[in-house]
């Protein structure tokens, strides 16, 4: 097993075939692979980006804790406004983790990391890291905040 194979999409139906990447995100879609395609959603190989062993264990360790409260939200038990409080925190240290991989892979490709919303609160209209407005001019999603490596 090598370091890629941590999170390489589990089918080939799931992986990104897109000729050439122009953007991805860090977003958890209830996969393995925090890694798409901005443009299809699709999950990118990590070796398609030739990340390195120590990038790919850094994307592996934020996403294991993301997705442990993600999943505590969903469950809509006793964490769930906890996991919410959390997954919400622009300080916390799930959202500055994702930032700093974002920043970090920004250096061979565009990158954004998906900040979390309720889809039972209104839409943010601001960035909730700098709190300015959010573009909207977005294919999908409610909006982006470049500088901030942020889209919702």
């Amino acid at each position: 097993m090598t370091t890629y194979d941590k999170l390489r999409p589990w089918a080939a139906i799931e992986a990104c075939q897109c000729e050439r990447l122009t953007e991805i995100l860090l977003v958890d879609l209830l996969t393995d692979n925090p890694i798409h395609c901005a443009s299809c959603r699709r999950e990118v190989d990590p070796e398609r980006l030739q990340l390195t062993d120590n990038e790919v264990e850094s994307i592996v360790r934020w996403h294991s804790a993301a997705s442990a409260l993600y999943r505590l939200w969903l469950d809509s038990g006793e964490y769930e406004d906890y996991a919410k409080q959390k997954l919400l925190d622009p300080g916390g240290q799930i959202n500055r983790q994702a930032r700093e991989l974002a920043i970090a892979m920004s250096i061979r490709l565009p990158t954004r990391f998906w900040y979390f919303h309720d889809a039972d609160d209104a839409d943010p209209t601001h960035c909730p890291v700098c709190g300015e407005q959010l573009d909207t001019t977005v294919d999908w999603g409610i909006g982006i905040c470049r500088p901030c490596h942020v889209r919702i």
